[in-house]
C-alpha cells in the first residue's frame, strides 16, 4: 500500500492509519448519489487494508486547514478528493439525487472495521466546494458505536440526514448543488466521505452568471498564510510527484503521502476561510517538518512518497535525493502532512 511505503522510515515515529468507513450512497427525494472517489470493484466482506479499506475516506481539519487536502479529505488509493472535479463527474454519470427544504436524506455507511463505527456527524457545504465551515445536520438512526469503536465489521448502516427547513444550493455547473459530508470521530480517523445533492426548490445561484456576483471572499492574513506555506510546500510535491511518476504510479496520492508524514503540526484546527473554490489543487500541501536526511538505497533514492531512499532526518524530513548521494531534503507542506494514517 502506497502510505506504507511513504513511510516506512517513519515507522518508529509515527503511527499509520488505516480507513475504515465509506459512504456508498445517499438516497433522497428522488435518484441516488454515490459517495466520492467510491469504487464499486472493492470489495466489502473482508477487512484487509488492501483492497477493502482502499476506498474509505479520512477527513481531518488538520489536513484540510494546512491545504493538504480538499473539505471532503482523501482516500489512500487515489489521494486528495478533489470536490468540485466529482461533483461534474457524478452530474455527468447521472448519480445525483435530489433534495428539498426539510426532507430526509438516506445515506448508506460501510463499517469496514472496528474505527468504522459511530456515532457519525454530518454538515453541508451550500457552495458545493468554497468554505470549510460546513452547516451542521441533523442525524437520525446513527451507526452504533461510541468514539467511533466497535465490535461490528464488514456490515452496512443506514442513517437519516436531515435537511435543513431553509438553505439554498448554489455549486456546481448547474448552480443547485450542495456537497453533505458525514465523518465519525475515531482518533484514527476521522472516517466517512462525501455525496452531492440536487435542491429542486431553491432559488439556485439564478441567473447572474457576471464574475463581480461572486461573493466568496479570503482575508489578507489568509491568503498570505496559504501563499507562504505553498512556497514550503511545493518542493517536497514536485519530487513526490516527479517520483511516482518515474515509477508509474499515482502522482496525486504520492504527493499527499509525502505532506502528510511530513506534517508536524496534525492538531492544526480548520479556519473559515470563504474562498472561492476551496483547494482547487491536489498538490497544494502545507508543511514545515525540516530535517536534513541521508538519502539510502541502490536505486535512486526517492524521499517524498517513493519507496528508495527514504530520508532519515528530524522530525520526518524527506529527502529528494538520488541513490548514494547526501541530500539536504527539507519536510515540505504538502497534499499530505503526517498526521496519523487511516
Amino acid at each position: 500500500m502506497h502510505f506504507q511505503a511513504t513511510t516506512v522510515a517513519l515507522a518508529a515515529l509515527f503511527t499509520t492509519v488505516h480507513s475504515h468507513a465509506a459512504i456508498l450512497a445517499a438516497v433522497g427525494d428522488k435518484g441516488t448519489s454515490q459517495g466520492f472517489l467510491v469504487n464499486p470493484e472493492i470489495a466489502r466482506n473482508c477487512t484487509t487494508i488492501s483492497p477493502c479499506q482502499q476506498d474509505a475516506t479520512i477527513i481531518r481539519d488538520s489536513e484540510i486547514s494546512q491545504n493538504i487536502v480538499n473539505a471532503c479529505g482523501r482516500t489512500e488509493l487515489t489521494g486528495n478528493i478533489d470536490i468540485g472535479e466529482q461533483t461534474e463527474n457524478e452530474l455527468a454519470a447521472g448519480r445525483m439525487t435530489q433534495v428539498s427544504s426539510g426532507s430526509m436524506l438516506a445515506v448508506t455507511i460501510h463499517q469496514v472495521n472496528a474505527d468504522g463505527a459511530g456515532p457519525f456527524e454530518c454538515d453541508m457545504d451550500e457552495t458545493s466546494n468554497a468554505v470549510t465551515t460546513f452547516t451542521p445536520l441533523k442525524v437520525a438512526n446513527n451507526v452504533p458505536g461510541s468514539f467511533g469503536l466497535s465490535q461490528e465489521k464488514e456490515k452496512d448502516f443506514v442513517i437519516n440526514v436531515q435537511m435543513p427547513d431553509k438553505f439554498n444550493c448554489i455549486g456546481a455547473s448547474t448552480g443547485n448543488i450542495c456537497t453533505v459530508r458525514c465523518r465519525n470521530n475515531a482518533v484514527a480517523g476521522p472516517f466517512g466521505g462525501c455525496v452531492a445533492v440536487q435542491q429542486t426548490d431553491g432559488t439556485g445561484r439564478g441567473n447572474d452568471k457576471a464574475a463581480s456576483s461572486v461573493k466568496t471572499a479570503q482575508t489578507l492574513q489568509g491568503i498570505s498564510a496559504q501563499i507562504l506555506q505553498n512556497v514550503k510546500d511545493l518542493p517536497v510535491a514536485i519530487a513526490a510527484n516527479q517520483a511516482a511518476g518515474a515509477a508509474g504510479g499515482n502522482a496525486g496520492a504520492s504527493a499527499i503521502s509525502a505532506l502528510v508524514t511530513a506534517t508536524v503540526d496534525p492538531n492544526a484546527k480548520a479556519t473559515q476561510t470563504a474562498a472561492a473554490g476551496n483547494g482547487n489543487g491536489n498538490q497544494n500541501g502545507n508543511q514545515n517538518g525540516k530535517g536534513k536526511g541521508k538519502g539510502n538505497g541502490n536505486n535512486a533514492g526517492q524521499g517524498a512518497g517513493q519507496k528508495a531512499g527514504q530520508g532519515a532526518g528530524q522530525n520526518a524530513g524527506q529527502n529528494a535525493g538520488n541513490a548514494n548521494q547526501k541530500g539536504a531534503g527539507r519536510g515540505g507542506n504538502r497534499n499530505k502532512r503526517f498526521a496519523f494514517f487511516a
